[in-house]
């Protein structure tokens, strides 16, 4: 949106057999490398089982046990259970000032944390999927719409969402954003701004998919429409090898009244 410029100005293996040659194929292409001149030890490639196992929630309860017990294994193995979402938004009146979901004006740094930093990756117009339009009503729309019909052009509004990806230990792996903006008024979704992901806080045995593998947003005027956002989280180790697959995502369903639901998924 031509506008978002000068506002982001302001600022045990039971029951299992492994095979060597079945787990050494899973290693990623610079470990597999690696292993030619240093072949992996037994106890690497029970390890890396152990961790698929658990990653992909196949695991026993004496699974996850050992790698709680290990720290170096507890740090680096997604726990579902502490993944977090936290949201926060900033809504823009006509006079250009920002202002939170309970109507007070945001500090310069409330307002950042809310606009997409420099790092953030914009939608590519090209990738996005456009759904159909949707109907879905507000339930308050009866006292919002006497509040927004007097807004001429409508309000801008942005919308961040983080899921922050933590470990056994409790360590943040990584933490996945994503952004929208949209303009709303009179009932109406009225149009969609910018939208961006990003990620930060990132160990380094995450590898980060290149495009986004859902890319949508519903067309607009709507009384109501749909973003979503979902990439592709790989988790790799030389010794190990890459444990595990996580797809982090998030979806924002806008009304016309200004009102947002959410939704994502940790793995």
């Amino acid at each position: 949106m031509r506008e978002l410029y000068n506002r982001r100005q302001w600022g045990a293996l039971a029951g299992v057999t492994v095979t060597a040659t079945a787990l050494i194929a899973t290693l990623t292409p610079s470990a597999a490398a690696a292993e030619i001149s240093e072949p992996p030890s037994w106890d690497s490639i029970i390890t890396a089982a152990l961790l698929k196992r658990v990653s992909e929630g196949t695991g026993t309860v004496s699974d996850v046990n050992a790698v709680r017990r290990d720290p170096e294994l507890a740090k680096i193995v997604p726990d579902p259970s502490r993944t977090e979402t936290t949201v926060q938004e900033a809504v823009f009146t006509e006079d250009g000032k920002a202002v939170g979901a309970d109507g007070n004006p945001l500090t310069t740094e409330q307002l950042a944390n809310v606009m997409p930093p420099a790092s953030a990756t914009p939608s590519n117009a090209a990738d996005e999927v456009i759904t159909p339009e949707e109907t879905e009503v507000d339930e308050g729309t009866t006292t919002a719409l006497a509040a927004t019909a007097r807004i001429t052009g409508g309000r801008w509004k942005m919308t961040h969402i983080t899921h922050t990806h933590r470990s056994y230990l409790g360590s943040v792996i990584f933490k996945y954003h994503t952004y929208a903006e949209f303009n709303y008024g009179s009932g109406k979704v009225r149009a969609w701004g910018t939208r961006y992901d990003d990620f930060t806080n990132v160990q380094s045995i995450v590898d980060i998919g290149d495009r986004l593998i859902v890319n949508t947003k519903s067309r607009v005027p709507a009384t109501s429409a749909t973003t979503m956002m979902k990439r592709k989280a790989q988790l790799c180790v030389v010794k190990y090898g890459c444990y595990a697959t996580l797809y982090p995502w998030a979806k924002t369903q806008v009304y016309g009244t200004g009102k947002t639901k959410y939704a994502g998924s940790g793995v």
